[in-house]
């Protein structure tokens, strides 16, 4: 049986090698296995690499395995903090080399005038809340800004306690009250 990834749409995703023309080997993700020989379909995954799904859309990639600075207690911290809001059940959890990314839909299967199946087919995340993790000792609580001025990652509050900026800032996830926290140490616009 050949290697698959079930991406969060329900689809299959195969890892197929190739052989270059210098003889070196090139991995591509296909969804349709019957497509190639059997040969060509990879039966696990090549040393140092791993699957990796990202929040926004489902893509499925092949990527080397990723070192970061944040570990799984510290992203289960975030996730206790996010299985407790009540108003939002439908969020996606990534970590990158120094910070964890809350993802968040905008909309939920009432919104929509789609059948379920549909709707989890198109449903996309957006990036909603960045926890960096400055260095050992200190986290930054973070949202994006779409000022011109500021566009980017702006810092909100600087703490040693990831579970405290959780608890502060996930609870304004879906809410317009995430717009209202500010650049640390500037005054309000």
């Amino acid at each position: 049986m050949s290697l698959y990834y079930t991406n969060r749409k329900g689809h299959r995703h195969y890892l197929r090698a190739a052989t270059t023309k210098k003889g070196g080997t090139r991995y591509y993700i296909v969804r349709h296995p019957e497509r190639y020989a059997d040969d060509e379909l990879l039966l696990q995954l090549p040393s140092g690499f791993e699957f990796y799904e990202h929040p926004f859309d489902a893509r499925v990639v092949l990527r080397k395995k990723l070192k970061s600075k944040i570990t799984d207690d510290e992203v289960n911290i975030v996730d206790r903090v996010m299985s407790q809001h009540e108003t939002v059940k439908d969020y996606i959890l990534d970590r990158d080399k120094e910070s964890i990314f809350v993802y968040q839909t905008g909309h939920t299967e009432a919104d929509t005038f789609f059948d379920k199946e549909l709707f989890r087919l198109i449903q996309q995340y957006d990036a909603k809340l960045r926890l960096r993790k400055t260095d050992e000792e200190t986290y930054q609580a973070q949202r994006f800004c779409h000022l011109s001025r500021y566009y980017g990652w702006i810092t909100l509050e600087t703490s040693p306690h990831l579970g405290d900026l959780a608890q502060k800032f996930c609870f304004h996830i879906d809410k317009e009250s995430l717009l209202e926290f500010w650049i640390e140490g500037e005054e309000d616009w």
